[in-house]
Formats: structure tokens, sequence, C-alpha cells
């Protein structure tokens, strides 16, 4: 069988978990999705399921045996099935998800899949569609997105739609920053009626690519100003930038700062300063909400127009 990755899922009895990581050797890191309830709004196989939410995960009987106080482990032996997103596409008859792959006709069908809900057979009429694009093959992918939005085959997101993904992520940061930041990723869009997000994960052949999953040991809470001088894992989980001083990179946890600088732009980030494996790392993400955490492109900032939006924000970590 092929290594466990992220944003496969697997399921252990008759709860499903979404992958968190790629070295799952021993345990596998992850998180729990769905668990049946009664009062479930999806259905499968007869049965009712729920979505979790992450405290209503925390508080599931499952929890007790696999939570580590941090995330899932769940052991390799106790896995029943694995969800592949690239094989699920292959048997998947989706008329939404079909539009999606033929608009990235430019990506050989075997490095696609589909992930989330659809992946395990519990999507609802509110399901969004989680598109997946392995290794190199995601920038050419996103590069399509880019050249969709601009000739009008693809529509971005509306104003109401960037107010519930900013009032959802809980970050200190003014919207017009947010927004800065999150349009020029190119991982989001809608075709026609339907939404999709553009996810990235690592080719088989990256998997071991030396960028730390674990934490390490804390030292205390930081504020680094740096230039990025390596961009390849910037959208990956954890997303990593390598800088040119002070620490050997940012790792960061959470989603909302993914993609945030490119390769020689200069960022200025704050997280918590962690040693690992001997070497320093900023970590962001270190818990769920990161109200006091952030990374930011001083160069993309400065050509919005946006310095002095965020000009409160560093004196408060000065």
């Amino acid at each position: 069988m092929r290594p466990i990755r992220l944003r496969d899922f697997i399921r252990v009895g008759e709860n499903y978990f979404s992958v968190l990581g790629y070295k799952n050797s021993e345990k596998v890191k992850c998180f729990l999705r769905y668990s049946p309830n009664i009062k479930g709004e999806r259905v499968k196989d007869g049965k009712r399921f729920k979505k979790l939410s992450h405290e209503e995960a925390l508080a599931n009987p499952v929890a007790r045996e696999f939570f580590d106080g941090k995330i899932f482990r769940v052991p390799v032996k106790r896995v029943e099935e694995v969800f592949k997103p690239e094989e699920r596409l292959k048997d998947l008859r989706d008329p939404e998800v079909e539009k999606i792959v033929e608009f990235f006709s430019n990506v050989p069908r075997s490095e696609m899949g589909v992930t989330g809900s659809r992946l395990i057979g519990l999507k609802s009429s509110e399901s969004d569609i989680d598109f997946v694009v392995y290794g190199k093959w995601w920038y050419l992918a996103r590069e399509k997105l880019k050249k969709g939005l601009e000739k009008g085959e693809l529509q971005d997101l509306d104003n109401d739609a960037w107010e519930f993904i900013y009032k959802k992520r809980k970050i200190a940061l003014p919207f017009s920053v947010f927004v800065a930041q999150e349009k020029r990723k190119y991982h989001r869009a809608f075709l026609r009626d339907t939404y999709f997000d553009l996810l990235y994960v690592r080719g088989y052949e990256e998997i071991d690519n030396g960028i730390p999953e674990e934490p390490g040991k804390k030292v205390a809470k930081a504020t680094i100003l740096a230039k990025v001088v390596d961009d390849r894992f910037i959208f990956d989980y954890p997303a990593f930038y390598a800088l040119d001083r002070g620490v050997k990179g940012i790792l960061c946890f959470t989603h909302t700062f993914v993609g945030q600088a490119f390769k020689g732009e200069t960022v200025v980030a704050r997280g918590e300063l962690e040693i690992i494996d001997g070497d320093s790392y900023l970590v962001v993400g270190t818990k769920r909400e990161v109200e006091d955490e952030f990374i930011l492109s001083l160069d993309l900032l400065e050509k919005e127009g946006l310095t002095e939006e965020i000009k409160g924000i560093l004196n408060d970590y000065a």
C-alpha cells in the first residue's frame, strides 16, 4: 500500500478522520471529522453522520483513545480503511467535480483528487469541492486558475464570501489586509455556480523532504523580519518558508497563512520560536485561533498601499 499522506482520510469503526501529515508509518496524525449521530445531516448506507466542529471532536468519546492533547494519533494497525483522493476520482460520478477536472485539463488526471466529504461518501447539498493536485502539477493548476480568473472563465469570490471566510478565521488583521493577501494566492474560485478550493499535496516522491512536522522545544513568542529564499512548500502542511536570516524558516500549521509571501519578498511574522532537531524555527499556528500570530508580505502591502493598516499591529509586538 502507498504511504498515508496529507488529505487522505482513514476510518476507524464508523469514525472518519482527515490526515494531517506525511509521516504516518506507526501512527497516523489526523483529526476526527465525521462520526455517527442520529441527528446528523449526512447519510451513508442508511446511517446518519455529523460533521464535527473542533470542540465536538474533542468531546467525542473517541478523543479519549486517540487525542494526545494537540492532535489525534491513530495506530496504523487500528486503521480499517484508507481513502485516497486520487483513487476516489477514478470512480466518482459527480458532474460538479467533472467540471473542475475538465477545467484543469493541463494536469494529468492521475495527479488530481478530491478530498473532504466527497472522498468518503458523506457530501451534503452544501458541500464545496476540496480539489487536490499533487506535487509540481499543483503549480500548473494554480497558474491555470489565475489565467481563468483573468479571462473570465472562473469567477472570484464576492465581498460577502470574503467576509464569511474572514470571520470564520478569527484573525487580528484588518479585513483589507486579509483580502489582499488571499486574492493573490489563486487557490480558490467559482466555476459558474460551483465553488472549489485548490489544495496542494506532495507527490509520493516528495514525502520525505526534510520539513519538520513534530513540535520542538518552545523558547518564546517572537516577531521576525526576514526575506523568503525558497517558496516551494508555502502551500503545503505545514507550510514552510525558508528565510535568509534569524531562523531556518517559518513553519505554518494553519491554512490561514499558507502562500502569504513568495521568494524574494520580505515578511514580518509572529509566532512561537522553537528548536527542532537543533535548528530554530518560527512556528505559526501553535493554537487553533491565531489572533496573536501572523505572516505578512511587506512587499505586497506596500504595493497595495496597505502599510498604514498594519502599523498598529506591528507596534503592539515591536
